[in-house]
């Protein structure tokens, strides 16, 4: 008996980490980057629609497609040169993004055998993301037939913190001629400021609020 629990507990610790290993980050997740050595360095970071995060000192990261031990290693390599040791780095799963569109589909076709028309499908949410200085970045839904606006996608990722430029907030928008940048001033929101016109969201928009200069 108890060679079949220790065999049932090898092959169960077996089966968890080869999970783990598995396991591929995609947009709309959140990590939480710890580097032990220097606190300021850690904070949660989001995948952002191109597959990238963005770290201080480490600079933007490849993180779609590997795991979180790969994106550690990719971190931990990008930051060795600013130590006189190597730095104490973990990465761990903070919370998973939306299902994309298309993995929606996709267990539709698996499901019904077909997609359907658009008149029996259900519409699919669209969803932006929240990053940098807010209570909680990551992704937000855009529930089908409504509208989301900015301060409406600030105020579900938590608002902005205490130490972000509130003043140059923007919305970043991939058009099929480029990227659209928009600026958004939440200074003037919280003053009052009738004259704020409500900047209405589209799928895929990133909503960047950037840490305050020293002397902002």
């Amino acid at each position: 008996m108890r060679i079949l629990f220790a065999a049932l507990a090898c092959f169960l610790s077996f089966t968890g980490v080869a999970a783990a290993q598995s396991f591929t980050l995609k947009p709309g997740d959140v990590i939480s980057v710890t580097v032990l050595e220097d606190e300021n360095l850690s904070r949660n970071a989001l995948v952002q629609p191109d597959g990238l995060i963005s770290l201080p000192l480490a600079g933007t990261i490849l993180a779609e497609g590997r795991t979180p031990e790969e994106v550690q290693q990719a971190i931990l390599s990008r930051l060795a040169s600013d130590f006189i040791t190597p730095p104490t780095v973990t990465v761990a799963l903070q919370s998973l993004g939306p299902e994309s569109a298309d993995d929606e589909a996709e267990e539709r076709i698996e499901e019904d055998g077909t997609l359907g028309t658009e008149t029996e499908a259900d519409p699919l949410p669209g969803q932006v993301y929240v990053i940098g200085v807010v209570g909680r970045p990551g992704a937000v839904l855009i529930e089908p037939g409504r509208r989301l606006t900015v301060l409406q996608a600030l105020a579900l990722a938590g608002g902005p913190g205490v130490f972000a430029a509130s003043k140059r907030i923007q919305i970043r928008r991939l058009t099929e001629t480029g990227e659209e940048v928009f600026l958004f001033n939440y200074h003037d929101v919280e003053d009052g400021d009738r004259a704020v016109e409500p900047l209405v969201l589209v799928d895929g928009d990133v909503i960047v609020v950037p840490e305050r200069g020293l002397f902002e």
